[in-house]
């Protein structure tokens, strides 16, 4: 876990829940923005993803291991005694959506990316699928996803970079496919049990990778601010548009900082 803090008077501590294959250093342009912003940024990379293991690369035990990382890094986020926030991307739009079900957080918002709600309903998904409920003998046994970078962003930039990124995690094990695809289906199943807090979900018309009818039944069974990104793919904040993505975050957060009275000088 990392923590960046702004140069600024701080008006707030965001943290930042990533997405699947990835980690922390994707984010670096999104961290450096909200700096800028005026936001404190704490970060780390999920468990089984980036740097925290070299050998249990694309597993998990079970999925409390990401609720537990994420709980911690609240938790340093709240010693600040400053309004916190929470930005999920893809599988940490999962993350914090099903956190939410299980705990009652103090979070002044909650900025969904993308949130992976559901995969889509493509070959590979259902080959993946039964592959997760048939094959792998072993607990860690693993297999490739076959996501393609370039149906997660139009940003040739991100693509050369990811494609050469040691960081990435390219297999999952069996287990861990398993786990996400039950907690997505609880999840959803479950989203009565959240308690009212402040949300803003994003996603784009062109995502390839997350099932939009599932982001559409969280839109219709939760009060929260929409944005629809027309054109726009999975990783929103590395389209060519993401300064646009940035400026809804920014003054989603900086309303609610002024709805709650904050003084910033």
């Amino acid at each position: 876990m990392w923590k960046w803090e702004t140069e600024k008077t701080a008006k707030g501590v965001v943290v930042i829940v990533h997405s699947i294959l990835e980690h922390h250093g994707r984010y670096a342009w999104l961290i450096t923005q909200l700096r800028r912003q005026g936001y404190h940024v704490i970060m780390g990379d999920l468990p089984g993803q980036g740097q925290t293991s070299r050998v249990r690369k694309g597993h998990i035990q079970s999925f409390a291991d990401y609720r537990e990382a994420v709980l911690d890094w609240i938790d340093v986020a709240e010693s600040y005694y400053l309004p916190v926030f929470v930005i999920g991307a893809g599988l940490g739009g999962l993350i914090i959506t099903n956190l939410l079900e299980h705990v009652t957080l103090k979070l002044e918002g909650v900025i969904l990316l993308s949130p992976l709600f559901g995969f889509q309903h493509t070959t590979t998904t259902r080959k993946n699928f039964f592959a997760s409920s048939f094959g792998g003998t072993s607990k860690d046994a693993k297999f490739d996803m076959k996501i393609a970078y370039d149906q997660l962003t139009r940003s040739e930039d991100a693509i050369a970079e990811v494609q050469n990124d040691p960081l990435m995690v390219s297999q999952v094990s069996f287990h861990w496919y398993r786990s996400i695809i039950e907690t997505m289906k609880e999840t959803m199943e479950n989203l009565d049990r959240i308690e009212p807090v402040a949300i803003q979900l994003h996603y784009g018309t062109k995502d390839h990778l997350v099932d939009l009818s599932q982001v559409k039944v969280f839109e219709r069974e939760m009060t929260c601010e929409v944005k629809e990104w027309p054109g726009l793919y999975h990783e929103l904040h590395q389209e060519p548009e993401n300064k646009q993505v940035l400026a809804e975050i920014v003054a989603f957060m900086d309303k609610r900082i002024e709805y709650i009275g904050l003084i910033v000088e």
